[in-house]
């Protein structure tokens, strides 16, 4: 199977919920934001995953790109107002319809063994900080399970990036009580995620949301992860978190404080319940059975 991004899955999810009978009156852009993109035959809208820096975006620089286009969908309220107040994006244009993901079944977490953590995004997104994390706490009562590579961006990406975060993949291959996994198909993935007591995941990027942390939660997993871009909004009151700053070391270190509490009460019974309730939230919150209702109303308004 072709690796995917979290674009390319959110589109053919939604395209399985939905359907596509829409498509001959709605030309729907997804991200990139160029002149080329528009169908004057056609109501056209951007659904936009992107952070307003990427490359892709650029086009949004341009008002009459903007004027052209009649909705833009963001998938975080902290995503539009970037782009409304980098691009002038008009709020009469905007509607915030949340990312969605097929919920993970909640399952009863092995108290045999070690605790089990799962990290599954890209290297550059905090892999360094939750390995360094890791020796500082030398814990041997935790595993990790690294899945992480650059194969879903493409072969054009694997070469433009090649040798680039070697070091960083070797570092996980040869740490103790990690386990890296490299890529993966997504569904091995998800069951490995299924069966982790907690997902660390010191980011250091600016997620517009978080298709793995939604994926986690659903799943049960405790979440530890920082306050930055629109990870509060995705993870709300569910998740603990640690200050981001510039400073990697420094934060590894926070993020280890942090996590060894995390761990030192994770089998806690209040712990316990409130984690069954955050999945039956996201289940209910966070899937495309609800999401897909959302699509369908925008479509059957914009058509009329």
């Amino acid at each position: 199977m072709k690796p995917m991004g979290g674009s390319e899955i959110l589109y053919l999810n939604m395209l399985k919920h939905v359907g596509s009978e829409w498509s001959d009156r709605i030309n729907l852009i997804l991200s990139f934001c160029f002149h080329e993109q528009i169908d004057p035959n056609k109501i056209n809208v951007v659904w936009q995953h992107l952070n307003t820096n990427e490359e892709i975006c650029v086009g949004m620089k341009d008002p009459t790109f903007v004027e052209a286009i009649d909705y833009f969908i963001f998938v975080s309220h902290w995503q539009f107002n970037k782009f409304k107040q980098e691009f002038n994006v008009p709020a009469y244009k905007s509607i915030v319809l949340r990312n969605a993901v097929e919920p993970i079944p909640f399952v009863e977490k092995s108290k045999t063994g070690k605790l089990k953590l799962v990290y599954t995004s890209t290297p550059w997104r905090g892999l360094d900080v939750i390995l360094k994390s890791l020796m500082i706490l030398d814990r041997d009562d935790v595993e990790l399970d690294v899945f992480s590579s650059t194969k879903i961006y493409g072969e054009n990406f694997v070469k433009i990036t090649q040798g680039q975060f070697d070091w960083l993949f070797d570092h996980a291959r040869t740490q103790k009580n990690v386990n890296f996994h490299e890529y993966q198909p997504n569904d091995i993935v998800r069951a490995c995620v299924q069966q982790a007591h907690i997902f660390p995941y010191p980011s250091t990027f600016e997620e517009t949301s978080c298709l793995s942390a939604i994926e986690a939660a659903t799943a049960g997993c405790q979440i530890l992860t920082t306050n930055l871009g629109a990870l509060p909004e995705t993870c709300n009151d569910w998740a603990t978190y640690v200050p981001h700053g510039p400073n990697r070391e420094v934060l590894a270190e926070r993020f280890a404080i942090e996590l060894e509490k995390t761990i030192n009460n994770y089998w806690n019974e209040d712990n316990q319940q409130q984690l069954i309730a955050q999945s039956h939230h996201y289940h209910n919150y966070w899937s495309w059975e609800r999401r897909a209702n959302e699509w369908s109303n925008f479509f059957n308004t914009i058509t009329k």
